[in-house]
């Protein structure tokens, strides 16, 4: 009954003006932080009454600013300081789970972007203390528990605060990253040391997004090795061989590539079979296989297909209502499957032309959505969302439940239980704000993600996507945007009598370069290799090389691409005029398009 008292609102409204009107009090902070941390049963109600009817977090910055611990290392911290700061970290992750963005990035409230990134900065000195460098500094009497409690607190905001960094940058990049960590080291040690795997489980974002790329395609050949030891064939003789109809590519390959196995991660030969249902002729060196998943997931992917959706700005994520799909009957099998495909895509570097949505990518890496995740879905159910947030229910006639289109039959369905006849009120509409996002994100994909990370994952491990962020992860798999010109220069080869010396070569470069915008260059690329964005690594990354060669017949046709080789054909043309003109009739409309 003692206890209960503690959740008083009159008390706890008392004891947070105390952290403003006597903010040298050891006392107040270790109550403060006693109720918050320790009394778990009442953590809840302590920390509503603390973070949202209080200036708390606030207060609690300007005196950890005043006692300069922005400024000081952390190993100068006293009891005191370390209490502080652990329940400004247990309130300001209370405050976050609910803030969306608007708050954070445009109001700034409780904290400015400025102090916010001072805080990052001292939990950046904190945590590089705690995981890398054992609590050197630190009084070994007080690490066993108060800094193991401590690091718990510190990591939770850290990555907290690094979402929002993900979503919208606040702060410098290399604010996040630990310099004191030596990269050799650290990847000696994740043979056998426990500090290096705890930062990659924790927050691997300390490292460059480049170091963590490393350690990705590292680990892949660990695992190529190993699956080689086991039998899996990756090289030019043995492997898996499939058949198929390039006009049934999905289906040919889901039956083809579902019972092989581990040995989808080795080589995969591929034999097109025409219209005629002759083999086509040709040996798959690799081409072929990137051809066929290359279309493969084209089809998949179609909105028309039925199997995902796309976003108003064309990213790609699972229909909710595939379950009802006349032609697919096993549709988690196929999400399953799709899931395979983009993982062995992955785990060869093959680079995907469509692109996920944001909030799907925090599916496929485990992670739970939120309301601010509701943007990459809908940006317009999101924005009403807010509205609603800061703003009276009265008079909207709205209930715990949503109207879902099936295939044109529109169905209710309740959010909470009997959902449809709860009106939705003042007093209740945070907890409908949060049953819609959590609808649409979470509950109404959870089959089809749960099937397609399985896929995916039979090939790549959790572990070593985790290490990314959405966007992160959106590189990896897709590439990056920006062509760079010099660098696909440098890994070009020539065929057919062209060499980097003959004059067209020189006018191409010339036209690449100076004449065409970015969006040319993109649809250049993807007229040559089937896809229109960078490896993430550069274009020695990609496979085959990229090759220009001279086209036997007439100077006015076009040019034309084997994407399958990434290989360009041009004739001869007698002019850079010329040359600019067919290349840039042939880009857009793809009218020189064929497969060889």
């Amino acid at each position: 009954e003692q206890l209960s008292l503690l959740e008083d609102k009159r008390f706890l409204k008392s004891l947070c003006e105390c952290v403003r009107e006597i903010p040298s009090s050891h006392v107040i902070f270790r109550l403060c932080g006693a109720m918050a941390f320790k009394f778990k049963s009442m953590r809840t109600s302590v920390l509503n009454a603390m973070v949202f009817n209080s200036s708390i977090i606030n207060d609690l910055y300007k005196v950890m600013d005043k006692n300069g611990m922005f400024k000081n290392g952390v190993v100068e911290w006293n009891l005191q300081m370390r209490e502080i700061f652990a329940l400004f970290c247990i309130c300001y992750n209370h405050l976050l789970l609910i803030q969306d963005d608007a708050e954070f990035f445009e109001k700034q409230k409780p904290c400015t972007l400025a102090q916010i990134t001072a805080v990052v900065k001292a939990l950046n000195k904190l945590l590089s203390k705690l995981y890398w460098e054992g609590g050197k500094g630190i009084d070994p009497r007080n690490l066993q528990i108060q800094w193991t409690q401590m690091r718990e607190v510190a990591t939770e905001l850290f990555c907290q605060l690094r979402v929002r960094q993900s979503r919208k940058q606040f702060c410098n990049p290399d604010v996040w990253i630990m310099p004191q960590i030596s990269f050799s080291l650290f990847k000696a040690e994740l043979e056998n040391g426990r500090r290096a795997d705890l930062i990659l489980q924790k927050i691997p974002f300390v490292l460059t997004f480049q170091q963590r790329v490393e350690l990705f395609y590292d680990f892949i050949r660990r695992d190529r090795k190993e699956s080689d030891a086991a039998g899996i064939r990756f090289g030019h003789v043995g492997g898996v061989t499939i058949r198929v109809r390039r006009d049934r590519v999905l289906a040919d390959g889901f039956e083809g590539l579902t019972k092989v196995g581990k040995n989808i991660k080795g080589r995969i030969q591929v034999q097109f079979i025409n219209e005629h249902g002759i083999v086509e002729a040709g040996i798959d060196g690799g081409g072929l296989f990137k051809e066929f998943v290359t279309e493969l997931l084209r089809v998949a992917f179609d909105p028309q297909l039925g199997l995902f959706k796309q976003t108003s700005h064309e990213f790609t994520y699972p229909n909710p209502t595939s379950y009802a799909n006349p032609n697919f009957s096993n549709h988690l099998a196929y999400f399953n499957f799709v899931g395979m495909i983009v993982g062995k895509c992955l785990y060869d570097g093959i680079i995907l032309e469509p692109q996920f949505a944001n909030f799907f990518l925090r599916k496929l890496l485990g992670y739970r959505n939120f309301v601010d995740d509701l943007a990459s879905l809908d940006p317009e159910v999101y924005k009403n969302l807010l509205f609603l947030k800061n703003n009276s229910a009265d008079g909207l006639g709205l209930t715990f439940s949503v109207t879902r289109d099936t295939f044109g039959d529109s169905k209710v369905v309740d959010l909470i239980e009997n959902g449809s006849e709860v009106a939705v009120t003042d007093e209740n509409r945070l907890r409908f704000i949060y049953e819609m996002a959590d609808f649409k994100l979470n509950r109404e994909i959870a089959a089809q993600s749960s099937a397609f990370v399985t896929g995916l994952n039979s090939i790549i491990k959790p572990g070593w996507l985790r290490m990314f962020e959405a966007e992160e992860l959106d590189r990896l798999l897709s590439g990056t945007p920006v062509i760079d010109v010099a660098d696909l220069r440098r890994n070009t080869n020539y065929a057919g009598g062209y060499d980097e010396n003959h004059e067209l070569i020189r006018w191409f470069w010339s036209i690449l370069d100076n004449d065409f915008d970015e969006k040319e260059r993109r649809h250049l690329l993807k007229f040559s290799t089937s896809v229109s964005r960078s490896p993430l690594l550069g274009f020695k990354h990609l496979y085959p090389k990229f090759c220009i060669q001279r086209s036997s017949g007439d100077t006015d046709n076009l040019p034309t691409s084997s994407t399958c080789m990434n290989l360009l054909k041009i004739p001869r043309y007698t002019s850079r005029e010329k040359l600019k003109e067919k290349l840039r009739y042939s880009i857009k409309s793809s009218s020189g398009f064929y497969l060889t």
